[in-house]
């Protein structure tokens, strides 16, 4: 073994690119030949290699005249490049050379070890198959290096085969679905990725995955799937989980948890069951219209193998926070597993493509607290294989005539119903032991269920308290009766609220600056709320965990709470917290990006590990984020709309971006903000295709940008407006909106030069192309910037084919894979799998682009992204 002075060890790895490594430190190696030298004698560590092997393996049957001369050059650099990791391990021996590493330092040969002595083992298969980064001697060509790809590939297979005998179901799902994308043909992983997600419930798609293994075997090959297959297909097919073959769509399970100690409302319940397929559930507020809805929509599932969606549209929330209809559909739309690429723009299309994909599937939706029927329309299916719940204090009219919904109002309980849930809460012996005092409870309540369950809650947490103690209480903070059930329930809120401890009542009455739909116990902690305050307002009903670690109001209760008044430094404490975490997220997002032009001054907010923690905690925030970014003031949409800029635009919900943008623009006045708000909303309606729009907002930014004398500012709105012009297939205006960037920027920007390379590369002009993109490697190499110099990569491989440098541009093509794969844009990898695929057909290696070609394809498909039928089209 090969060990360093401090400790580290030499390894070699041949399962993706040719790497050298001295512990942690990636060591340079050189080009292509040096890489395949040391490939050829890592995969004999210690057994000799002979020099005319060695030959063979680097230069096949091209070998030159003076071929040993040449490898006596190549080991010579392989050996300084071992003695910079502090090792010297290759030994010349008589008749050839030696590399004297242990096996288990060259990743091939540990994969070997672990695999073949595996029997079963799950950590050592799980090890194995874990050891492969992709391709195995990526980068080099040749007869010997294509041989070896076949031979460990097929390795690698058994070994996976093998793995997935053993391995729990569910964490199988990625890397079967990864290899089957990668070797679509290849059956027995095809099979092992069936029975892993007919394992774990989605059997809709593991008989999707034999459809297209069908469909792919016949198109490429002309046959059947193998007997064991069939078998296999015929096994799930026929089990008692399996429904029928589909498309590989997901099973949405949106509705929130059931009621606990739901009580009456039977007559309900058996209206509902015979309704077919709409039904408005319309009463005043803390009547129980959602809990009716949801418990009946569990109590239902069975009914709707095909989901369960749910939305909340806040039609009678704060002022300004009601649900657009376009946001509700959109929602529905990704739960669907429809990509946000691929949803119009238009609120018109979006419900027609809902439509589409509710058609012929069963599916029970919950459409809650709806303002009006205008509100709902736009998410109702267009057949009625679905069953559409929708809640509202008004009686949506509108929605019975024109659509045939079936009306349910909904009243309070009766008071045998009402003893009921107290009974279900409290006991029935509590409730028996002095059923007048229950009695008077229910009265004083109004028999609405949203107030028995806070009396009820006061009373669990104080078992000590007596029934009719209770009653005198509520009798106590009684208003006198009004005209609705609101005014004594008001009532119930007050006392609730009074027997709240000091910290926990003022915990409330801050949490009624919230603009909802709900928060995290870190926004709480935000406004001084503990964790124990937190679990004392649930306790007592006042807030409800609707899922882990998020919390929310009923309406009523937020707006009791809001009157309360808890004063502006709430407000902006809660807003610091958002905007310090946003900013901190939005970094992470884009490190290389610059710094904000109103500069964001907030509290450090939630703390976010890393680039996924931002992602996740920005997709469960932006609800609140946007609605923050409505209702603020100041500068604070602007930089609210700064700070969801990336995330939006790499998770597609465009839309969102023109909302936070112009909300954006309606409160700054200063020059330069003002002109980079209109840019990024004019990139926004790039985005969405609305051409027209964008052009003006571009022309608004350069102007503002002029005024100020800010060149840099006009450069980047001028780079953006030749992406415009790009899109509209006019690549000339596109080449001289680039070029007056790059004339208007004072240090030459990277991005703009790889740009106008790539313009000038698709009019012809490769020589020139290739000087600029070079240029602006060289910058990103010094910054750092993985996301452009993937691009660049992209655009030199574009370049390279066009001078007909195939293998350079096979080489430029697979560094821009390998870096769009490590940020995860899986969009940018599928758009240069394309690339490649062109330069293997170009060069005659027609299978090596079918199977790129297929990749693409698959990833295009999982986007629902209109390129998909271009590449069809080359692999037809």
């Amino acid at each position: 073994m090969s060990v360093l002075a401090g400790g580290a060890v030499l390894e070699v790895r041949l399962l993706g690119p040719v790497e050298l490594w001295a512990g942690e430190r990636q060591l340079p190696i050189g080009e292509p030949r040096q890489r395949a030298v040391l490939a050829a004698l890592a995969c004999e560590a210690g057994r000799v290699v002979t020099a005319e092997t060695l030959i063979d393996r680097v230069w096949g049957e091209t070998a030159p005249a003076r071929a040993r001369h040449a490898l006596q050059s190549h080991l010579t650099r392989v050996r300084g490049a071992l003695r910079r990791g502090g090792g010297d391990p290759l030994i010349r021996r008589s008749g050839g050379y030696l590399l004297d590493l242990p096996a288990d330092r060259v990743d091939l040969l540990r994969f070997r070890a672990l695999a073949e002595g595996a029997d079963g083992n799950v950590d050592r298969l799980r090890e194995a198959v874990g050891l492969w980064r992709g391709e195995p001697l990526a980068g080099l060509a040749g007869e010997w290096a294509a041989s070896m790809r076949a031979v460990w590939d097929s390795e690698r297979l058994l070994a996976v085969v093998a793995w997935a005998e053993v391995e729990d179901p569910a964490a199988l799902i990625g890397p079967l679905g990864a290899i089957v994308q990668e070797q679509p043909l290849v059956e027995p992983v095809a099979v092992a990725l069936m029975r892993a997600l007919h394992a774990i419930g989605r059997t809709a798609d593991a008989l999707g995955q034999y459809d297209a293994l069908r469909r792919r075997l016949a198109e490429d090959l002309g046959t059947d799937p193998a007997p064991a297959t069939q078998a296999a297909y015929a096994t799930i097919l026929t089990s008692n989980q399996a429904a029928a073959t589909g498309p590989l769509e997901p099973v949405p399970a949106q509705l929130p948890a059931d009621v606990a100690g739901f009580a009456g409302r039977a007559d309900a319940l058996a209206q509902l069951d015979k309704v077919p397929s709409l039904a408005v559930i319309a009463g005043p507020a803390g009547v129980g219209k959602t809990a009716l809805a949801i418990h009946w929509a569990h109590r239902a599932a069975a009914r709707f193998p095909d989901g369960r969606l749910y939305v909340d549209l806040r039609g009678f929330g704060p002022g300004g926070t009601a649900m657009d209809p376009g946001e509700a559909v959109r929602g529905f739309l990704g739960a669907l597993g429809v990509p946000a690429r691929r949803i119009p723009a238009e609120t018109g299309a979006q419900s027609a493509l809902l439509r589409s994909r509710l058609a012929n599937r069963r599916l029970v939706l919950v459409i809650d607290n709806a303002r009006d029927s205008d509100q709902v329309r736009p998410l109702l299916p267009g057949a009625g294989s679905c069953m559409v719940l929708v809640t509202s204090r008004n009686q949506l009219t509108g929605l019975v005539a024109a659509d045939g919904a079936q009306p349910l109002r909904l009243d309070v309980l009766s008071h045998g119903e009402a003893q009921e849930l107290l009974e279900r809460r409290l006991g029935a012996d509590r409730i028996a032991a002095d059923p007048v005092a229950g009695d008077a409870i229910i009265g004083l309540c109004a028999r609405l269920p949203l107030a028995l369950t806070l009396a009820a809650a006061h009373a669990v947490m104080q078992p000590e308290l007596g029934l009719a103690e209770l009653a005198d209480g509520l009798a106590g903070w009684s208003t006198p009766a009004g005209d609705t059930p609101d005014t004594d329930l008001r009532a119930v809120f007050s006392w609730s609220y009074e027997a709240l401890t000091p910290a926990a009542a003022r915990l409330f009455r801050q949490l009624g600056v919230h603009p909802g739909p709900d928060f995290s116990a870190a926004a709480a902690g935000a406004l001084s709320g503990s964790a124990e305050d937190l679990a004392e307002l649930v306790r007592s009903s006042l807030l409800t965990q609707h899922a882990p670690g998020r919390y929310l109001f009923h309406d009523l209760m937020r707006a009791y709470a809001e009157g309360l008044g808890a004063g502006p430094a709430a407000a902006d404490r809660l807003l610091d917290h958002y905007l310090g975490t946003a900013f901190a997220g939005a970094m992470l997002l884009a490190p290389t990006r610059a710094a904000p032009l109103l500069p964001i001054e907030a509290a450090a907010g939630e703390p976010l590990a890393d680039q996924d923690a931002a992602m996740r905690w920005f997709a469960v925030e932006r609800a609140v984020l946007l609605a923050l970014a409505a209702r603020s003031g100041g500068d604070r949409p602007w930089q609210l709309a700064w700070a969801l800029d990336t995330f939006l635009y790499r998770q597609g919900p465009w839309h969102d971006l023109v909302t936070v943008w112009e909300a954006a623009l309606s409160t700054v006045d200063d020059g330069p903000a003002r002109a980079y708000a209109y840019a990024r909303l004019a990139r926004a309606c790039t985005l969405l295709d609305r051409a027209a729009e964008a052009d003006r907002h571009y022309r608004l930014a350069l102007d503002h940008y002029d005024r100020a004398g800010d060149r840099d500012g006009q450069s980047g709105v001028h780079h953006e407006m030749a992406i415009l012009h790009e899109r509209q297939g006019d690549l000339r205006a596109a080449l001289a909106h680039a070029e007056q960037a790059l004339e208007l920027s004072d240090h030459g920007s990277a991005n703009t030069l790889n740009t106008i390379g790539f313009y000038r590369a698709q009019l012809g002009d490769f020589a020139g192309a290739l000087e600029l993109c070079e240029r602006a490697l060289a910058l990103y190499e010094q910054s750092g910037d993985a996301d452009n110099r993937a691009a660049v990569w992209d655009s030199l491989g574009f370049i390279r084919h066009g001078l007909g440098e195939y293998d350079a541009a096979v080489d430029c093509y697979r560094t821009a894979l390998g870096l769009y794969r490590e940020i995860g844009d899986r969009y940018w990898v599928a758009d240069t799998l394309v690339h490649l695929g062109d330069t293997h057909r170009a060069c005659g290696r027609d299978a090596q682009a079918a199977a790129v070609w297929r990749e693409a394809l698959g990833i295009y498909e999982e986007l629902g992204h209109a390129n998909a039928a271009e590449v069809r089209s080359r692999l037809s």
